[in-house]
């Protein structure tokens, strides 16, 4: 592994930020942009009680706790949004204010607390808590902000399958994206307490979408699943796999 001076840590352009915000934590890490066999620098975890009318004190409370967020770095922001609204692009384009039409519609939001990520087509837009988009707005000039889900989104429908489930296991919530090829068939972010909530999760999106399970490639990731029970899961989902959840972090 390479080895880093002090004047490597200090040059900002070596380094891109990357924040995650969710319901009850924020993290954030430095990537190098020169070295790619580095891990992810940890710069801070910070975890807190399920809090929803406090959610965005929280938050600003913490970044403004680590100054070095503030530095100058070219930073990519992905925010956990559960509630997110995947839409087509081409309705979104045709006129301004469709997205919030749309969203408003399945969800209570306003307006201006609302952020868009696009993948060619498909166009996620989804939100946190109020204020949020104007905190990082202000706070992260130029960073680019996008939504967790629509990362598993743009993985999985651009990994050159066929049909495929990609599960993106976390702590106390999983990512479920079910893809035909490019074409997006479902996105969705489940709680769950037991292993067998992401079971029921997988076979419901099968029956829900009339996809054949035989012939369906079933991939979860994450380290809060064990090897037990991934083994468990295949009494029901034959072909199913593991890949390596791909964050190696080193913490300063």
């Amino acid at each position: 592994m390479v080895g880093l001076t002090a004047a490597d840590f200090a040059d900002t352009g070596q380094w891109r930020l990357i924040i995650n915000i969710g319901s009850k934590s924020i993290a954030a890490y430095l990537e190098n942009t020169i070295h790619e066999d580095l891990p992810l620098q940890m710069l801070f975890r910070q975890d807190w009680e399920e809090d929803p009318d406090n959610l965005l004190h929280h938050i600003e409370n913490v970044v403004y706790d680590h100054p070095r967020v503030l530095d100058d770095f070219s930073a990519r922001i992905v925010i956990d949004a559960p509630k997110t609204l995947f839409c087509p692009t081409e309705l979104v384009n045709e006129t301004e204010g469709t997205e919030e039409d749309f969203y408003t519609a399945v969800y209570k939001a306003e307006a201006n607390d609302l952020m868009c990520e696009t993948d060619g087509d498909i166009t996620a837009v989804f939100t946190l808590v109020p204020g949020l988009k104007d905190f990082l707005s202000r706070t992260f000039p130029g960073a680019r902000i996008g939504c967790r889900l629509m990362q598993q989104v743009i993985r999985q429908r651009h990994s050159g399958e066929g049909t495929g489930m990609c599960v993106a296991v976390y702590p106390d919530e999983a990512d479920f994206v079910l893809t035909d090829g490019p074409r997006l068939i479902s996105a969705s972010t489940h709680p769950w307490t037991a292993p067998t909530d992401i079971l029921y999760h997988i076979l419901n999106l099968f029956r829900v979408y009339g996809v054949s399970q035989e012939e369906t490639s079933v991939k979860i990731t994450g380290d809060d699943i064990s090897e037990e029970t991934i083994g468990n899961f295949r009494q029901f989902i034959p072909g199913l796999t593991t890949v390596p959840s791909g964050l190696k972090i080193e913490k300063e």
